[in-house]
């Protein structure tokens, strides 16, 4: 890349000098080359900086309109990424209770005495011990 900078830019260099010999040339031997294409190239050159001169004045509009758009986008991808959140969270949901047998469960009884009359107790089914003192 370096190599194809330093050809260009000698090129670059050499037309230059080029392009100042040829003017020396012109005032000593007061003769013009191509005086028309001379003139097209200058009408056609004010032409382009008024373009540039209008240009800059859009890209100075440019910034908050892609701030606002960006903002948009911003919004739109939150929205969507939290219904694909609340959509994926329903189908998990729906994956858990087609695996698990919670539908057909039943709760076997105990088989610790001290657990079955906790339960008992919590029903309200037991017999208290305080009563009885």
């Amino acid at each position: 890349m370096t190599i194809l900078s330093i050809t260009v830019f000698g090129l670059s260099l050499i037309a230059i000098m080029a392009l100042f010999v040829l003017k020396q040339w012109e005032v000593g031997s007061g003769r013009v080359i191509a005086s028309s294409f001379r003139m097209s190239a200058d009408e056609q050159a004010l032409a382009l900086k008024q373009r540039l001169f209008h240009l800059r004045l859009d890209l100075a509009r440019i910034p908050p309109l892609t701030l606002l758009y960006l903002r948009y986008f911003i919004h739109e991808a939150a929205l969507s990424f939290a219904a694909l959140a609340r959509w994926s969270e329903q189908q998990a949901h729906k994956l858990a209770d087609f695996v698990s047998h919670k539908h057909t469960f039943v709760p076997r009884e105990t088989r610790s005495d001290f657990l079955r009359k906790v339960s008992n107790y919590k029903s309200g089914n037991g017999d208290s011990d305080r009563s009885a003192v």
